[in-house]
């Protein structure tokens, strides 16, 4: 039954409520931006550490297919487009080899030294490969991976 003469008091929410509500909601949003920046940046990171990672594998591959003596035979002029003890920079599709990389790794250059090593009646060679980034919006630093390739009988 309804009394006109009862007072009903209207509830809602004060302005102060409603501020505190909206920064919290304010630092909630600005926290998940800020995982979702980072995980971006973190796997760009790891992405381009991958890709150095192969570009600076890719020659010590090929030089153990080839072996030490085929290696040691062309120190002074290099083999197909790995060149030796400069820089170079890296292309997408390899002119001498044809062989294929990604767009992105065009952002990164190698040195490749090949040292010979003799010990007793035992030859090898010493295959170390230097990757840096061509332009400093990477993030990384150099990156140096090296093998051994031993003359097989």
């Amino acid at each position: 039954m309804f009394c006109p003469t009862t007072k009903v008091k209207a509830r809602g929410f004060s302005f102060t409520e409603i501020m505190l509500a909206a920064m919290v909601l304010g630092l909630l949003v600005i926290y998940v931006f800020t995982l979702i920046s980072e995980s971006t940046r973190g796997t760009a990171s790891a992405y381009q550490q991958y890709l150095a990672e192969q570009v600076a594998r890719e020659p010590l591959e090929v030089f153990r297919f080839l072996g030490s003596i085929k290696v040691r035979e062309h120190l002074n002029t290099g083999i197909a487009d790995y060149k030796f003890n400069e820089w170079q920079k890296i292309e997408a599709v390899s002119a001498a080899s044809g062989i294929e990389r990604p767009e992105d790794a065009t952002a990164f250059e190698r040195k490749i030294t090949v040292t010979p090593l003799a010990h007793k009646d035992m030859e090898a060679i010493l295959v170390q490969v230097n990757v840096r980034p061509q332009r400093g919006s990477t993030g990384l630093d150099q990156l140096t991976r090296s093998t051994i390739i031993v003359n097989q009988p």
